[in-house]
């Protein structure tokens, strides 16, 4: 039998886990409802640039991947963002430097929403472009996750379930290549992938654009809070494109092997 003290670990994960869930949850209801009835739109700071949201709290105030791409970007980047969530890194990318261009990528629909009201209230419509789709390595649908956490929510359900969240419900959403993304648009300076652990996915649909445009990749592992860890397939199709991982420990940076 296990002692008290030998199951004090468990018992203060399990409660971290639902204080964590009752936050996240608790923020999300309020931030919905302010998007849904556009009530107050709040001065957004971030190490890339400042911008109006409907968030109700400063996200990416201090952010070190985001501070990393604006670094990485020219004046005028063309900047792929897979997995833009309520459009935060894109309108910080965009606002203060004009000629930038944006593709915005999101696949929950409440989430576009959200994403399009902030970009509306910025009128940054010019200069992003959103596209209402999950990236993947064939075209096509696939069943989506809505988590009870939003920023979760994913294609694959053990991502969205982690750390005590639960499925809302499940949606059938249209999926692309990143190939077939970049025939639509000016072909990638930069690309961020933040996709809960599908990035490996994304990289093998993209092939012959990451080997003609050569951009700059930074991508979110996400590998916390699952039994099978993502990246060691990441890294595969990263090196199957010549590239090179330098580990950051939030985030990846992938630059073209010399």
């Amino acid at each position: 039998m296990r002692s008290a003290v030998d199951d004090t670990p468990t018992r203060l994960d399990r409660i971290r886990s639902v204080l964590r869930r009752v936050a996240h949850e608790s923020y999300h209801r309020l931030a919905g409802y302010n998007y849904r009835h556009t009530l107050v739109s709040r001065r957004n700071d971030t190490p890339a640039g400042s911008f109006r949201s409907y968030e109700p709290l400063n996200r990416h105030g201090d952010d070190p991947l985001l501070a990393a791409i604006d670094r990485s970007c020219g004046s005028d980047a063309i900047i792929y963002d897979i997995g833009a969530n309520v459009g935060v890194y894109a309108l910080a990318l965009a606002t203060d430097q004009p000629e930038r261009q944006v593709v915005a990528v999101e696949p929950a629909p409440s989430t576009v929403d959200h994403c399009r009201t902030n970009v509306l209230r910025n009128s940054c419509g010019e200069q992003i472009a959103i596209e209402a789709c999950g990236l993947g390595e064939r075209t096509g649908t696939e069943q989506f996750y809505v988590s009870s956490s939003p920023e979760l929510s994913s294609f694959d359900r053990a991502s969205a379930t982690r750390w005590g969240a639960s499925i809302v419900r499940t949606v059938d959403v249209p999926v692309r290549t990143l190939d077939e993304l970049a025939s639509d648009h000016p072909l990638p300076d930069v690309i961020k992938i933040d996709v809960e652990g599908a990035a490996a996915a994304v990289i093998a649909g993209g092939r012959e654009t990451i080997q003609d445009a050569t951009p700059t990749l930074f991508i979110e592992p996400h590998s916390d809070g699952l039994d099978d860890d993502p990246t060691a397939p990441l890294r595969t199709r990263l090196d199957a494109v010549g590239y090179t991982v330098a580990d950051h420990g939030e985030y990846w940076r992938c630059v073209p092997n010399e």
